[in-house]
């Protein structure tokens, strides 16, 4: 290599052999004022099928924490998780979902982790076909407490029919169907 080659022309070369299908962008900013200050850092990489990003955040006084949020997506489905971890080492999580079923169905679901260790899930199903639309949700926590709801819309010769139940993961459950019809 030549020794007139500078700095900025061997950066252009290495960031010029990337490939276009990867990119990185990074950031980190630090503010000191009278009261005291904080460091503050951001770097996202993107490849096909998947970003990451991951943020710090730190200041003076020895409070921080870091953050990652990784997202992978493809075939018209995501999935999504979020960890930050905080200096004195607890840690809380999310996660996410997006799925296209194969019969036609979406499902959502989330989850979400406390540093004390509780957790609660959801999820969301709803399918939809030529006489309505059927959707099936409910929500579970670690310390044992669920509830499923069923609702169905559907659509007849002059009227929409409304089906709603309710269960509890200790047993209780309620139901209610409902008929509308269309006035001449």
């Amino acid at each position: 290599m030549p020794k007139s080659l500078s700095i900025s022309g061997a950066l252009i070369l290495v960031f010029g052999s990337l490939s276009p299908a990867l990119a990185f962008h990074g950031r980190v900013v630090s503010v000191q004022g009278w009261r005291g200050g904080y460091v503050a850092g951001r770097t996202i990489n993107r490849t096909p099928g998947s970003t990451t990003a991951t943020r710090a955040f730190q200041t003076d006084g020895g409070r921080g924490f870091t953050t990652t949020r990784q997202t992978n997506y493809g075939d018209g489905n995501r999935t999504n998780s979020i960890t930050r971890t905080y200096n004195n080492g607890e840690t809380a999580t999310r996660t996410g979902s997006v799925t296209h079923n194969p019969d036609g169905s979406v499902t959502r679901e989330r989850s979400h982790a406390g540093v004390d260790g509780n957790t609660q899930t959801g999820w969301n199903t709803i399918y939809k076909n030529d006489d309505g639309v059927n959707r099936t949700r409910g929500v579970t926590t670690s310390s044992g407490k669920s509830v499923t709801e069923t609702d169905s819309l559907t659509h007849g010769d002059g009227s929409v029919t409304v089906n709603h139940a309710i269960t509890t993961g200790s047993g209780a459950s309620a139901s209610q169907t409902t008929t509308y019809t269309r006035g001449n």
